[in-house]
């Protein structure tokens, strides 16, 4: 069974135009793009890249989704 993971991504409309997104559980994770369509292909590529260059992340990444998430509005 292949089990898929889900992390959260923050997307801003840049003043300049365009969009970027920053990984919530992982900082590090940052892209950007003209179009939100780009932008969902371009954060795939940001995590892929990011796992491969830091392969023990894959492990935290593992042990954060067993945990329960909570949601909150503020």
């Amino acid at each position: 069974m292949n089990h898929k993971n889900k992390i959260s991504f923050t997307v801003c409309n840049e003043d300049g135009g365009g969009f970027s997104a920053q990984c919530i559980e992982f900082p590090g994770i940052i892209t950007q793009a003209e179009t939100e369509d780009e932008l969902k292909d371009m954060i795939n590529d940001a995590v892929n890249g990011y796992l491969e260059s830091f392969p023990d992340e894959q492990n935290r990444l593992q042990h954060i989704m067993k945990n329960k998430v909570i949601e909150v509005s503020v």
